[in-house]
């Protein structure tokens, strides 16, 4: 048997780059995503988002110098990183939804948007599990209708729709403004919950008399 007989159409190099060309592509692009969509749901479900710890430029030895140093370093978290963030996280939400809807306003984009990382941020506070699930799941719905139907995004349509953020401005700085408070906000009731919790454990129990102390009474009397 002759190789001929094998491949009746020949072997060439050059068709065997272009088909192979646009599967490297893909693969390439589609690990990029997904290596981000993993390391960006996880950053944005947990709790505690900022990796680092603070507390030891915290420490003085007078406890007024402490408390101030704990407020601004504290401030400054989340009064000007935390800001930084948030707006990485409404904007890759805005991207990813102006791909899914680009025939929908642009408004609603935004508001979407806002919706979707709010609740992320208030699950994060009552289950970890429960955000992270929640944090992946659009990320990884554009990946699987990308797979399944490449045709369904219209990429000029999307960047038509991304456009619209100059003339909504004004709605996008109330939004991160809305989101730097409610981080506020749940940070404070987590601490206060976290305070009450502990004072629970520590409040001391009164033990239940034993039965037989009941019954050593009785017969006293």
């Amino acid at each position: 048997m002759e190789i001929l007989d094998i491949f009746p159409n020949g072997l060439d190099f050059s068709e065997a780059y272009n088909l192979i060309e646009p599967v490297a592509l893909y693969i390439l692009g589609m690990t990029v995503y997904t290596l981000f969509v993993f390391n960006f749901y996880r950053f944005l479900a947990a709790k505690d988002i900022f990796g680092f710890d603070l507390s030891r430029y915290e420490r003085s030895n007078h406890p007024v110098l402490s408390v101030i140093s704990h407020t601004v370093l504290y401030v400054a978290k989340y009064l000007f990183v935390f800001p930084l963030i948030a707006f990485f996280w409404f904007a890759a939400f805005t991207v990813l939804l102006s791909f899914l809807a680009p025939d929908r306003p642009f408004s609603d984009i935004l508001l979407v948007s806002l919706a979707v990382v709010g609740t992320i941020r208030i699950s994060a506070y009552v289950t970890e599990d429960l955000s992270r699930d929640l944090a992946k799941i659009l990320p990884f719905a554009v990946l699987g209708i990308f797979i399944v139907n490449v045709s369904f995004f219209k990429t000029s349509e999307s960047f038509d729709v991304l456009r619209q953020a100059n003339e909504n401005i004004e709605s996008i700085l109330y939004y991160l403004v809305f989101l730097i408070a409610l981080e506020f906000v749940l940070r404070i009731a987590s601490t206060l919950v976290a305070d009450v919790k502990k004072v629970i454990r520590r409040r001391p129990r009164t033990p239940a008399p034993s039965p037989g102390a009941d019954q050593s009474i009785a017969s006293a009397d």
